[in-house]
This record gives C-alpha cells, sequence and structure tokens, in this order.
C-alpha cells in the first residue's frame, strides 16, 4: 500500500462523509423544526390556561 493508495482512500472517505453528513444534517434541522413548533404550541397552551384562570 502506498502513499497514494492511502491519500485515495482518504478522499473518499471524506467524500462518504460529507455525504452522509450533509443527508443528517437534513434530518436534522427537520426534526429541530418539529420540536420548536411542539415547544411553541406548548408555551401557547400554558399561556392560555394562565390567563384563563
Amino acid at each position: 500500500m502506498s502513499i497514494s493508495d492511502i491519500k485515495l482512500y482518504a478522499m473518499n472517505a471524506g467524500a462518504l462523509g460529507v455525504t452522509t453528513f450533509t443527508k443528517l444534517e437534513m434530518g436534522l434541522k427537520i426534526f429541530l423544526l418539529m420540536v420548536t413548533i411542539g415547544y411553541t404550541i406548548h408555551k401557547w397552551i400554558e399561556l392560555k390556561k394562565e390567563k384563563d384562570e
């Protein structure tokens, strides 16, 4: 195994890592958006309950 083989493997692993991270990032963005919306709705419900009391 030569240095050029190691460089090639490193570039391939890097490309695979970036591609996988991009897909993971999109999933995390969607998850974060859902959590944020849920938290906001929860707080609105709490504020409405406090206002009614």
